[in-house]
């Protein structure tokens, strides 16, 4: 009974043997191997293998772009065959379509969406030129590729990568599938897929990439985002959750096959305790974007896989370190991605303090529901964690806990060295919008002014910006007020090498609208501006109002590469006002080239890891003071600038693991844990709660005291354990199967009961129909370890369910063999029963219970008496019937 009951508390239920083999190691010895695990991989050999075969590697790379995303393409819709010389570089594809890549439908994540996919159309062509630099790097030259649901990819007319999900008819590369025929398989753009391109295709300078997409039929979503990268792999490499369910099925792993199983029951209370949620987390992600308006990580999948990546990372963690310090698992949790983002302190800052965590992290996290700290309190720690962020940096910038705390990223990551090539208050050219700078033969608007051949010796100059009414003007318009709506202007620079620098960038702040011309070809028109590919006339006007802020748009002129030349490169702008009478025009302008550091990370690359960073110029340096007037008052001096505010937050961990109600408040959450629900901060308030466990939680508290830092919660598990004495309440028989089972672990305890393996995502499902889905609750104050909680006519009815199909291998999820448990030889309904009855609940039953239990396996479908008999063909059955009846007894829902 003992050691029955020990299993249950520190471990998700017996294994079929493991009460025999604890019996003869000894209880003492069974707890103090449980308190103290050993680091690394766990003993049992199948965990580890399981729980990474749910994951997909990649492998740790330095790359560098060559092809960026969100690069400017020519497409053709797959209602029939393109030309046959598509692919070709001299093929002349102006009159296809202009977009931004990536390309697609159905998932909310795409720079041109093709609307047709939802009518069933099978296919798509792109075609977009790029500079092969003069030193691309060291690394391989890959197509880096996401996709839904198939492509061919060609290189200056030449096929080199297929997804083999698209067949061509029949599948020979080089036969390039026909423009009606759909993939043949679906497949998500969840990952990048790498290529490499043989050496032999490319060629120095200008290259053509052209790929032809497929989507699988009946369809509704559809995805094309191509980039090319030098590609150099370095040591390591990531495991990422492509889903979910694949997240959520890890506890499980754990739960089941850990030989550690204190450690992972522990784990999953402190994943709970300081909980968060992966889908506020995947909404950031999802919504994260670069300096050009282009999202980062190019669809929703990609985003949900790093979501549920971070997420693990922080279980992880808690599993590794629940014997550990509370205050580490206090720090880490305040400095972990996912708390960063879940209860919004990224928001938080000096000028507007956001009280979200600071609330939770004393009613939560540390003391407890009103237990000895005010409003007043909840502000200063606000102001405490006032500049705590998050960003994305470099793999190899990465520290490990707690030294990305102590020596956080402070700067951009993004930063890099620039050098100016266009400044604002530079010289340009230009016209005022009287008639038009190069009229066509009947007059009509040209872009011939726009080429760098145009002369515009006739021309004004002067410094940006240009414009009128806003005093920001360095040449001055002071006609343009009810005579002319736009102007015109040119500026020549130069270029050594169009492949280099590693960064272009355009910016322009305008009043009201603008198109943006590079070498006579239309890059970028404001979106006041109709008409995306002729040049508007000069008598246009924009379609709406847009005031020069100084938050100029910025263009992106990496993937514009193939335009540049070396030498005298144009770049001309048309800006058109609201009206003829509006009274203020802008035009700012000023291009920029980079050289990255060593901190850099491209804020178009979704490689990298996201980390805690903390930004000083958010951060309230100011005195703060928590716990006014206690004893345990703490005062953080003013003064702390840069990094230094951050010590803020060491401060208050310290103090927080040293306050008393922190030491009761976690001690009581761990009885209730591990002993009884009998106790409560208002029961002890009010001293209703057992006198045993008053004494225990005394205990408890003295043990958290009694090391040279407050808080080692291995030395307050051995008190809460007593595994010398086995005396105290944890051992009391009035609090042994007293405990409702959490719906994980019911699902756990029983398939560990029968030594069934956790081969299904069907485990997730399960708890989740019974009210707990692991990484989703909405709610901070996490999942109740009140059993009362888990009590209602729906959730026991979905136990009851599972406890069936799981016994009779209805589903073949959870596979039990018979076998296994009464072994071969033919046992009557009284053998089989005293068997499970071990099995189960250690000899336990009533005879009450027992009664009950022969009657169910030995009657009838209509009631009558029927013997178990082993001969017949029903045996097992009958057994197994009987098997999920025991697994719905209450004594096996308590623990």
């Amino acid at each position: 009974m003992a050691v029955g009951h020990l299993l249950n508390r520190i471990a998700y239920g017996p294994l079929p043997g493991q009460i025999d083999n604890i019996v003869n190691a000894g209880i003492e010895a069974t707890i103090m191997s449980q308190l103290n695990p050993a680091p690394g991989v766990d003993p049992n050999p199948v965990m580890d293998p399981l729980e990474a075969s749910f994951t997909a590697p990649v492998p740790h790379a330095l790359e560098q772009f060559i092809l960026r995303p969100n690069g400017r393409y020519r497409y053709f819709l797959g209602t029939e065959e393109p030309p046959t010389d598509w692919t070709q570089p001299t093929f002349d594809d102006t009159g296809w379509l202009l977009g931004i890549s990536g390309f697609g439908r159905g998932d909310r994540d795409d720079a041109t969406e093709i609307q047709e996919i939802a009518n069933g159309l099978p296919s798509m062509y792109i075609r977009t030129e790029f500079l092969m630099p003069n030193s691309p790097g060291t690394g391989l030259v890959q197509l880096k590729m996401l996709y839904d649901d198939g492509f061919v990819a060609y290189l200056n007319g030449v096929e080199f990568a297929r997804s083999l999900r698209t067949n061509g008819v029949p599948h020979v590369e080089g036969n390039p599938p026909t423009f009606d025929q759909y993939a043949t398989q679906n497949h998500e753009a969840v990952l990048a897929e790498y290529y490499t391109i043989p050496e032999a295709l490319l060629q120095p300078g200008l290259n053509t990439l052209a790929i032809q997409g497929h989507n699988a039929q009946n369809s509704g979503d559809f995805t094309l985002r191509p980039t090319i990268v030098s590609r150099t792999l370095t040591t390591g490499e990531r495991r990422f959750f492509l889903t979910e369910s694949e997240l959520q099925r890890t506890p499980f792993i754990r739960g089941i096959y850990s030989e550690y199983q204190l450690q992972k029951v522990l784990g999953e209370f402190w994943e709970n305790h300081f909980l968060t949620d992966e889908d506020k987390l995947h909404d950031l992600l999802g919504a994260e974007r670069n300096r050009y308006n282009h999202r980062v990580y190019g669809n929703n999948q990609g985003s949900k896989v790093l979501s549920n990546t971070l997420e693990y990372a922080e279980y992880d963690f808690f599993c590794d370190n629940a014997l550990g310090q509370f205050g580490d698992l206090l720090l880490y949790s305040a400095s972990s991605v996912p708390m960063l983002v879940y209860l919004d302190s990224i928001l938080n800052n000096a000028a507007q303090p956001n009280e979200n965590y600071a609330r939770e992290i004393l009613e939560l996290h540390t003391l407890g529901v009103d237990n000895g700290y005010t409003q007043a309190d909840i502000e200063e720690v606000a102001r405490i964690f006032t500049g705590w962020t998050v960003t994305r940096v470099p793999t190899a910038m990465v520290q490990n806990f707690p030294d990305y705390v102590d020596n956080p990223v402070t700067s951009s990551p993004h930063n890099m060295t620039q050098t100016v090539l266009i400044e604002i208050g530079d010289e340009w050219k230009y016209m005022k919008g009287l008639e038009e700078p190069s009229p066509g033969p009947v007059g009509g608007a040209t872009t011939l002014w726009t080429q760098l051949a145009f002369d515009d010796s006739t021309w004004l100059s002067g410094p940006t910006g240009i414009g009128m009414g806003d005093g920001d003007d360095a040449t001055v318009l002071d006609d343009m007020d009810n005579n002319y709506t736009c102007f015109y202007t040119r500026k020549i620079f130069n270029i050594t090498d169009p492949a280099m620098p590693e960064y272009l960038e355009l910016s322009v702040d305008f009043d009201d609208g603008y198109v943006c011309y590079l070498n006579g070809v239309e890059i970028q028109r404001s979106s006041n501006m109709n008409g995306t590919g002729s040049p508007p006339p000069h008598t246009a006007v924009a379609t709406g109002g847009h005031e020069a802020s100084g938050r100029p748009d910025l263009i992106d002129l990496n993937h514009l590469r193939p335009l540049l030349v070396a030498g005298d490169n144009i770049l001309a702008f048309q800006i058109h006002n609201l009206s003829i009478t509006n009274n203020d025009a802008s035009f700012l302008p000023r291009v920029t080239a980079g050289v990255p550091t060593s901190r850099h990370i491209d804020s178009n690359d979704p490689n990298g890891k996201w980390v805690f960073a903390f930004n000083p110029l958010n951060h309230d340096n100011e005195s703060k003071t928590i716990f006014t007037g206690t004893p345990y008052e703490l005062v953080t001096p003013a003064g702390r600038i840069g990094a230094d505010g951050v010590q803020d937050a060491f401060d208050l961990v310290a103090s927080l693991e040293s306050h008393p109600g922190t030491a009761q408040f976690i001690c009581m959450k761990l009885i209730q844990k591990f002993v009884s629900d009998d106790i409560s901060l208002a029961s002890l308030e009010d001293g209703s709660a057992p006198l045993e466990l008053q004494s225990l939680l005394a205990s408890m508290i003295s043990a958290w005291y009694s090391t040279p830092r407050p808080g080692n919660i291995g030395v307050v598990m051995e008190t809460l354990l007593d595994p010398v004495d086995q005396g105290n309440a944890f051992w009391d028989l009035q609090f042994r199967r007293n405990k409702v089972k959490t719906p994980i672990e019911f699902v756990i305890s029983t398939l560990r009961a029968l030594g069934s393996p956790a081969n299904s995502d069907n485990l997730v499902a399960w708890a989740s129909d019974m009210g707990m889905e692991m990484f989703e609750r909405d709610e901070p104050d996490g999942f109740p370890e009140i059993g009362n909680d888990w009590i209602g006519t729906t959730t026991l009815l979905q136990r009851i369910n599972f406890a069936r199909r799981f016994a009779a291998n209805a589903d073949n999820d959870f596979p039990w063999t018979l076998a296994d448990i009464i072994g071969d030889a033919p046992l009557g309904a009284q053998e089989v029963l005293d068997i499970f009855d071990e099995v189960l609940f250690q000899s336990s039953m009533t005879e009450a219970e027992r009664c009950l239990a022969l009657d169910y396996l030995e009657s009838g479908l209509d009631g009558s008496f029927l013997p178990l008999d082993p001969a017949a063909g029903d045996y097992a059955n009958r057994v197994r019937d009987m098997v999920g009846y025991l697994f719905s007894l209450p004594r096996f829902q308590f623990q």
